[in-house]
């Protein structure tokens, strides 16, 4: 397997851990912590955008300032509170009548209670009450017939239990239609957001007001509770209303406004308000004064009446629009985030730096897009914020791994491909350090130069060894410059002799082009080099070059001790020996046949058919026409070669 793909792999492996552990930290998930902080924030968010939609089947008659303001100091008289029930559930207006009020105490004046029992009795008038662990279970006046036995809740679910309550007093609730509690559940944050819709208290399964509410307002109606939903089937309808934790139910809030009407208690007692206006509702009496302790911190206001909380449920319950955050969310949530997050691990180790967000960026549109369709379209609370934050490690990651992978393969090809090609090649390879992986090889089509100095090994004799320091010093140096000129890459220096290619690291369509440029160029820098060594009274330079194309194996290669980026292959031995041929012909660069095959800027004129070593058939050489015409003033080893160097490119082509 390739080292890329080993890294990409590692990387991929990684990516799929982080998205087990956050899948298995959803799974496992309680709610609270600051997950579970977030997913509320993002619930509450999106209950405030949504618009109230106004409920005429539901009136609030309120106990507020201007109630108290006129009718005295809560709280009031039974006698009172009897004259309110009458007037909204006496000659069959109100549909249900329901106190958010716990009459559990009795009244300061004899027959106060007596007053209120007679008001109430043979109306739809419910009663609250509270349940409790507080004070080692404390319980004060009479609960209601329960809904259910415990045991008969199949199939079996976690359901909020007290062990204490606080009821009306037994006269009270004698004569009443029925009682419902009125707890809320309150989150880590003090919000309430749901309320329990049955609860258990010893053996038996307990109703909430707004469940009593309900029952009586669809015409006794019978209660069915299953695993995921409590249903309500009577003579005048049906209510579903989707459990949540706890056997809860969400409270659908929507927006700021109040979707209600709201009639003062004091308008109700003073005749001020028409009797009509509860004419077949479901009322409920509750409290908005700040004094009488019963506002609620809610998803959409800091205050929210607690007799709204109850009337909202009972709404949305009629409207169909109760939400359900169910028992599994946690494992539906985590099969989002494995799939988002597995799509990302797997795909962002192949992708650059804003391919990486850019994906990151549709995993996170894609969690939140599947998180608000299954609120919208089928009322399903799911958590969010686990999935959203494993998006974001997983990018910073890839990103991270990214940048520290590719920097170290930077530096890595900057290291080694600066001792071969020129600076602006360099920074070219860098932008892409794992397209030019230095610990691979490849086959590949490149053109092959070797460059040598004629009668070095007689220059060495005569010459002191400073002064041969610096002349092949001053040689290399120059060739080294003009090969990097031209886009070259410079493989190795062998004592006297250059060897570079064309067509790697970094691809070169011209490559056969510029190795022939390249060679013209070096013999023009060997003349003038040549002229200056004269000058300074050192032997004259003369180089002899040659040139070949063909398909080699590039890349880093050697022991486990040394290594080099070289090529090797049969064109390389070819282009050695045209080099040779150098000294045999009166030639300053010869090219091979596959050369000229690839050029298309140079001309070329045919040399001759010769026999070199390694090779039983003659291969065809030629010379460049521009070094033909340049060529030195000695004579040739064999007359007419240069002559027939000057034949036009075309001429070549059709020999070849």
């Amino acid at each position: 397997m390739r080292p890329l793909w080993r890294s990409r792999l590692r990387r991929m492996a990684a990516g799929a851990a982080i998205v087990a552990g956050f899948c298995t930290l959803q799974v496992g998930s309680t709610g609270e912590g600051w997950f579970g902080a977030v997913d509320r924030w993002v619930y509450d968010a999106r209950l405030r955008m949504l618009d109230p939609i106004p409920d005429d089947r539901v009136v609030i008659v309120d106990i507020d300032e201007r109630s108290l303001a006129e009718q005295g100091r809560w709280p009031w008289p039974r006698t009172k509170m009897g004259e309110l029930a009458k007037r909204i559930a006496g000659d069959g207006r109100a549909a249900v009548l329901g106190f958010d009020v716990v009459f559990a105490e009795p009244a300061r004046e004899a027959g106060d209670d007596a007053a209120f029992a007679a008001a109430i009795a043979g109306r739809p008038v419910l009663l609250g009450y509270y349940f409790g662990n507080d004070s080692g279970g404390l319980r004060t006046g009479a609960l209601p017939e329960p809904v259910l036995p415990l045991h008969a809740l199949r199939p079996a679910r976690p359901v909020t239990t007290w062990d204490g309550f606080g009821a009306s007093l037994p006269l009270l609730q004698r004569v009443a239609a029925g009682a419902g509690f009125l707890n809320p559940l309150v989150d880590p944050d003090g919000v309430v957001r749901a309320l329990p819709l049955v609860a258990a208290h010893g053996e038996q399964l307990y109703g909430s007001l707004a469940i009593g509410l309900l029952r009586s307002y669809l015409g006794d109606a019978a209660l069915v509770v299953s695993g995921d939903a409590v249903s309500l089937r009577g003579a005048r309808g049906t209510a579903t209303l989707p459990v949540s934790e706890g056997m809860a139910g969400l409270v659908p809030f929507r927006g700021t406004k109040s979707a209600f009407r709201y009639v003062s208690a004091s308008d109700v007692l003073t005749g001020r308000t028409d009797p009509a206006v509860f004419q077949g509702r479901i009322v409920l009496v509750g409290t908005s004064a700040p004094g009488l302790t019963d506002l609620r911190a809610s998803p959409v206001k800091a205050t929210f009446p607690g007799v709204e909380i109850h009337a909202q449920l009972i709404s949305g319950a009629l409207n169909g629009r109760v939400g359900q955050r169910p028992a599994d969310a946690g494992v539906l949530a985590a099969v989002a985030m494995a799939v988002a997050g597995l799509v990302l691990a797997g795909s962002a180790p192949l992708l650059g730096p804003l391919g990486v967000l850019l994906i990151g960026g549709i995993g996170f549109g894609s969690l939140v897009a599947w998180s608000t369709i299954a609120f919208s379209n089928h009322a399903l609370v799911l958590p969010l914020a686990a999935g959203l934050v494993m998006v974001v490690a997983l990018t910073l990651f890839n990103l991270a791994a990214g940048y520290i992978g590719e920097g170290r393969s930077r530096r890595a090809v900057v290291a080694l491909f600066g001792e071969y090609v020129s600076p602006e090649l360099v920074e070219q390879l860098a932008l892409d350090p794992l397209a030019h992986r230095i610990d691979a090889s490849e086959t590949r089509e490149l053109t092959v130069l070797f460059a040598d100095i004629r009668g070095f090994t007689a220059m060495a004799e005569k010459m002191e060894p400073q002064d041969l320091r610096e002349y092949l010093n001053e040689f290399l140096t120059a060739m080294t410059e003009v090969i990097h000129a031209h886009r070259g890459t410079v493989d190795k220096y062998i004592g006297d002799a250059v060897m570079a290619f064309w067509g790697a690291p970094l691809e070169d369509p011209a490559h056969a082009d510029h190795a022939v440029e390249a060679a013209l160029a070096m013999q023009l820098e060997a003349q003038q080099l040549s002229r200056r060594f004269e000058a300074r009274g050192l032997p004259p330079l003369v180089v002899g070059i040659g040139v070949n194309t063909g398909m080699v194996r590039v890349g880093e290669m050697g022991s486990k001790l040394r290594r080099a980026y070289t090529v090797i292959g049969d064109a390389v031995n070819l282009a050695a020996r045209l080099q040779g041929l150098t000294k045999r012909y009166a030639a300053q660069v010869i090219v091979g046949e596959a050369t000229v095959r690839r050029c298309v800027q140079e001309r070329f004129g045919a040399l001759d058919r010769v026999t070199v070593a390694g090779r039983s058939e003659p291969v065809a050489v030629f010379v460049p026409a521009a070094s033909a015409e340049d060529a030195p003033t000695e004579p040739p080893a064999r007359p007419g070669t240069i002559a027939m160097a000057r034949q036009e490119n075309e001429s070549s082509r059709s020999r070849v």
